[in-house]
């Protein structure tokens, strides 16, 4: 675990939050009502639109500058302070633009309280940063941020800072000053800070409450209230805590704001009119009294058509959300469609990327693109995602392979608990000059999209555990049926098809599947909702079937004789290996699937937990080079891979 450091305070009380909810025509705190009606026709929301043009592998998105200048302010002003708990967290701060001239950052130095890396001690004494050269125009806002990395790479929202082993730094406490020709040009403390600035005059009175300190307190922020005017009268009173803290945007959610559907997007963001960071999530979907969840998807060019995601696999994941009331709203640009069309799956970001043969995830060691001729994941992303959605927003990356000689390999790759995976399915050859191999390209893009967005919502192989190839979990995080996809009567004498598929008996073959095979267009995939009966390796029956039932004289042939066999007896039936035996247990993921990835490290505001979880930190989402917990999948299956290789080219071309 990472060392925690500082203050560990419960935080301040959050300021009421009926009232002010009420001022943004919420009609109950807990959530609920009537969705505001939709935007007219002919409006032009703010999707927060990421770089226009893919020409420089580090392009960046420009500083929103949607907000005017506000109080006719002659400096910069620090807008927004992040919340932060452990030692490795990348603590930022907000500034913004008042005036009405571009000002030059590097006129100003930062003092702050601070952490040195080496030695892991923390300082309220206000170290010094310089800061870099940037324009930044009027209305304009720009992050900077402790580089705990020297990997770190700055764009145009934000900018990473320290000296020498020290960064910028707090928990509950501490203070920053903008210092502009030796005076002060901004100044706010909070907590126990005692610190001074600068210039006398400049601050009044107490220090802001301190900030919430915590392992589950991640994703908060104080600010200066847009819809205040930025108040700016160098006292406590200027700043409020907020719950969803809004990052190189607007501070547009007032105090008090909770998430009533525990999906990690305020309330005052899911009606007409109101917004996040200046982001109109409305337009792109989002509604109150329901659960929503937001994805980027960044796609490799080249000539493999598995790295550009097939809407047929995007209709597919986002009707399986829709089934359990879960409305998924996926970004693709202008994959298929220019103009701004959530039905179209363009929401403003979503972009074509440089051709890579690898990608890497894992930069938080050895350096970004440490493997011999893969490109950082990291900066990919970096390049390509507005800092804005940082916090909202899940990101996918279809890239051609996680293999050093660009060749196909595991499947792909994401976080536990994270917003961030890579589907993976270059170099295995999918063609798409016939309906099956059209069919297989659309299932597998899908299942696999599906099952490393299951692991970012904090669910493993085994639902709860890493127990795989469980014939009871039916769920697409399960190897045995994230390929082979689900049968539409798991109480059938098909069931078990799966299984005998997984291991190579019967001579079960892909297309061969009865029910639901991937090369046809009916493939079926879903998280399980737990109604799996136990399986008792010790004591196993046939006719339980896979533990969902058994019609027409079902059974499942765990010994492999043919027949069915009477009464009891004992097999390992997942790893067919001869240990010892267990019994497995299906779980409930639809049920426990944990949506706000900003927060916490462990899990959604439902307050559920992985059974056994160890309590690891989870890196914030403002640090690019997370360290969290993530999973590698293993290759597709070499009978899959055989199939593939083998279909017949150019034949029942599907129109």
């Amino acid at each position: 675990m990472a060392r925690r450091t500082g203050s560990l305070r419960a935080g301040q009380l959050l300021k009421a939050a009926c009232g002010l909810a009420a001022a943004f025509s919420i009609s109950s705190c807990g959530g609920g009502g009537t969705p505001a009606a939709a935007p007219a026709a002919g409006s032009t929301p703010d999707a927060g639109a990421p770089p226009a043009s893919l020409a420089s592998p580090v392009a960046s998105a420009p500083p929103p500058t949607s907000l005017q200048a506000a109080g006719g302010g002659t400096t910069l002003l620090i807008s927004e302070v992040s919340t932060s708990y452990y030692s490795n967290d990348v603590a930022w701060l907000e500034l913004y633009n008042p005036t009405a001239d571009t000002v030059e950052l590097s006129r100003y130095t930062l003092r702050s309280s601070s952490i040195d890396l080496d030695s892991g001690s923390t300082s309220y004494e206000p170290a010094t940063f310089t800061l870099p050269a940037v324009a930044l125009p009027p209305g304009a806002y720009l992050v900077i941020a402790g580089k705990t990395s020297l990997q770190l790479q700055d764009n145009a929202q934000i900018k990473y800072v320290r000296s020498g082993s020290s960064v910028p730094f707090w928990n509950g406490s501490g203070s920053l000053e903008l210092v502009s020709g030796g005076a002060t040009a901004d100044f706010v403390r909070f907590g126990t800070s005692t610190a001074a600035p600068t210039s006398g005059g400049t601050w009044n009175g107490a220090s802001v409450a301190a900030l919430p300190s915590g392992p589950e307190e991640h994703g908060k922020s104080i600010v200066r209230l847009a819809m205040g005017g930025m108040a700016d009268t160098n006292a406590a009173a200027d700043w409020s805590l907020v719950n969803f803290a809004t990052p190189a945007g607007k501070n547009d959610v007032p105090p008090g704001i909770v998430d009533s559907d525990r999906d990690g997007i305020p309330d005052s963001a899911k009606f007409s009119g109101g917004t996040y960071a200046g982001l109109d999530l409305y337009a792109m979907g989002a509604r109150r009294g329901r659960r929503d969840i937001f994805v980027e998807i960044d796609y490799m060019d080249g000539n493999d058509v598995a790295t550009t995601p097939r809407r047929e696999a995007l209709q597919k994941l986002e009707a399986a959300f829709a089934a359990k009331g879960i409305a998924l709203h996926i970004d693709a640009g202008k994959l298929y469609g220019a103009e701004f069309s959530p039905a179209a799956y363009n929401l403003g970001g979503g972009n074509r990327v440089p051709f890579s043969a690898c990608v890497e995830l894992d930069t938080s060691t050895a350096g970004a693109g440490a493997r011999a001729g893969c490109t950082s994941f990291q900066s990919v992303k970096h390049a390509n995602f507005d800092v804005r959605r940082r916090l909202v927003f899940h990101y996918a990356l279809f890239a051609n392979s996680l293999n050093t000689n660009g060749g196909a390999g595991p499947s792909g790759i994401s976080e536990i608990l994270g917003n961030d995976m890579i589907i993976a399915l270059g170099g295995y050859g999918f063609l798409i000059d016939s309906e099956i191999g059209l069919n297989m390209l659309i299932n597998m893009q899908a299942s696999t999209l599906m099952h490393e967005f299951g692991h970012n919502l904090g669910l493993q192989h085994g639902g709860n555990e890493e127990v795989n190839y469980k014939p009871n979990h039916y769920s697409i995080m399960n190897y045995m049926y994230q390929f082979a996809g689900l049968s539409e009567t798991p109480s059938s004498i098909h069931a078990a098809d799966r299984y005998y598929l997984a291991y190579g008996l019967k001579g079960v073959s892909y297309c061969g599947l009865v029910e639901n095979s991937p090369c046809g267009d009916g493939f079926l995939m879903s998280y399980s909702d737990g109604q799996g009966a136990d399986l008792d390796e010790s004591r196993l029956s046939e006719l339980d079937n896979i533990g969902r039932g058994s019609t027409g004289g079902a059974y499942a042939d765990w010994d492999n004789n043919g027949r069915l066999t009477a009464g009891v007896f004992g097999r390992n039936i997942n790893t067919l290996d001869g240990s010892s035996r267990s019994v497995l247990r299906d779980y409930n993921e639809w049920g426990n699937l944990r949506l706000p990835f900003a927060r916490n490290f462990s899990g959604s505001s439902s307050g559920r937990s992985l059974s056994g979880e160890p309590p690891a930190p989870r890196v914030n989402p403002m640090n690019h080079l997370h360290a969290n917990r993530h999973v590698t999948e293993a290759p597709l299956p070499p009978l899959m891979q055989d199939m593939i290789r083998n279909l017949p080219r150019g034949r029942h071309v599907k129109r």
